[in-house]
């Protein structure tokens, strides 16, 4: 399926077990509310013993941080991280919505005067929303990005 919106995928090869990356994301991550002051857990989410689904722990809403769904597969020196980072389905659906009715409105109101300068303007719109939404996922990915490497590298 091709997939028009925003995502990553990403192959990490480590020296180390797949147990010991479990162990690694478990210490840093939390599906619980209440550890949000807390400054050892970095993201939320959850981790079992061959894939995890995390994000980013927030302190305010971002709607374009990336969710990192993961698989861990062990090999004979070490393991391999397959890492897809997409936004979350809220997001997708509501960047969705918002694309498509910006279309059709651009369509219908271009055919109702009889003009393609306003199915431009709407399309123009549409594509700024498209390019927003990509340039606030990469900055994002590229934060998460650092904060899932520092998890791994460090001791």
């Amino acid at each position: 399926m091709i997939n028009l919106l925003p995502s990553h995928d990403e192959t990490l090869v480590l020296p180390f077990s797949a147990e010991e990356v479990f162990n690694r994301f478990s210490r840093v991550t939390s599906n619980d509310i209440a550890s949000v002051r807390d400054k050892t857990i970095l993201f939320s989410g959850w981790v079992k013993e061959d894939r995890f689904r995390i994000s980013l722990k927030i302190n305010r809403p971002n709607n374009y941080i990336p969710l990192a769904k993961g698989k861990i597969e062990s090999t004979s020196s070490g393991c391999i991280i397959f890492i897809d980072y997409q936004l979350f389905p809220t997001t997708k659906l509501f960047v969705t919505f918002w694309l498509l009715l910006t279309c059709l409105f651009a369509i219908a109101i271009g055919f109702q005067y009889s003009s393609y300068w306003y199915f431009l303007g709407g399309l123009a719109i549409a594509i700024s929303i498209y390019l927003i939404t990509r340039s606030n996922f990469q900055i994002q990915l590229k934060i998460t990005r650092q904060a899932l490497l520092r998890v791994l590298d460090s001791n």
